[in-house]
């Protein structure tokens, strides 16, 4: 268990530092573009300033076709971690998700439509950004963590979402031709990520009609500790004054049944009877297994093409 705890808490509160970059292709010419569809591509944006938030690097993953000049417009997908995303080389213990192979993949089989991916980049803050504030400002008594400390600290995820929702959002509608509706706006991450795409839409209920929470951190922290045992109610009375509506909302959680994962059950059993006793069928929030997988970015990357249909179906 010590030795699970160490992995674990190192994917939740981890920052990866990158060791390279991708960079966007070279432009075709004008004799190639009138005949090449361009290829999809990553790009950079470093150091993303915010006025709520730590400056960040933005990784937009373009579909294969796309044009600025060409009128089509995208839905959108944003995704938490970003670095871990794209490429081996900047993700954590360098596996990354391949979420822009599965994109080609899915595009290219007629099975999503065309999308952007904007991978926002984790930070130092990681815990701090991405756990759910204002269900985590409902502990009372005991708050002490072995991976937290003996105080909670700082809590930053209203200034996180506020970061997506009024710069990040707004930029790229700005900066891409995108689709800017809620009903093409979605998002989505793992662990930690899990919890905060579940609250953007909870706070954003008008800006996110859609959430991938991927092997969801229920617990909060470290699954054995005070704050877990209170996890599953705080997270449901906070549910319960939210804007998060079973008409407007469509939420896929999943988990496995290895390392932190195989925590998770008793969790996930609690939030599933009261998401249904809420009046969310099984097509409105979706409640996944995936027995023999563990906490990692490989076991989200064998299904990110799952993920993303649910995400991107129409």
């Amino acid at each position: 268990m010590r030795m699970i705890s160490a992995v674990a808490c190192a994917a939740l509160f981890s920052a990866c530092t990158p060791t390279t970059t991708k960079t966007e292709p070279p432009t075709p010419t004008s004799a190639d573009a009138a005949t090449t569809p361009r290829p999809a591509q990553v790009v950079d944006h470093a150091d993303f300033n915010s006025d709520h938030v730590q400056p960040r690097n933005i990784s937009v993953w373009l579909p294969a076709g796309y044009a600025p000049d060409s009128g089509q417009t995208y839905p959108v997908i944003y995704a938490h971690d970003g670095q871990n995303l794209f490429d081996p080389s900047t993700s954590y213990a360098g596996v990354e998700w391949g979420l822009d192979e599965a994109a080609d993949r899915l595009i290219a089989a007629g099975k999503a439509p065309p999308a952007i991916i904007v991978g926002i980049w984790n930070t130092d803050a990681r815990w701090q950004e991405y756990a759910p504030q204002k269900a985590v400002e409902r502990l009372t008594g005991d708050t002490a963590s072995e991976w937290l400390g003996p105080t909670l600290p700082e809590l930053k995820g209203d200034a996180y979402l506020r970061f997506i929702t009024e710069e990040l959002k707004p930029f790229i509608d700005e900066t891409y031709n995108t689709k800017p509706g809620a009903e093409h706006t979605t998002i989505m991450g793992s662990s930690m990520g899990g919890l905060i795409s579940l609250y953007a839409v909870a706070e954003y209920p008008d800006t996110f009609s859609r959430a991938a929470a991927v092997s969801i951190h229920w617990p909060l922290a470290e699954p054995d500790g005070a704050i877990a045992a209170q996890a599953s109610s705080v997270m449901q009375a906070y549910l319960e004054t939210s804007g998060i509506d079973p008409a407007k909302h469509e939420i896929w959680f999943d988990r496995g049944t290895e390392t932190l994962d195989a925590s998770y059950a008793p969790h996930a059993e609690r939030m599933e009877a009261w998401f249904r006793a809420n009046g969310w069928l099984e097509d409105r929030a979706l409640f996944r297994t995936y027995p023999g997988t563990d906490h990692s970015e490989a076991a989200w990357a064998a299904r990110a093409d799952e993920i993303l249909t649910f995400l991107l179906t129409e």
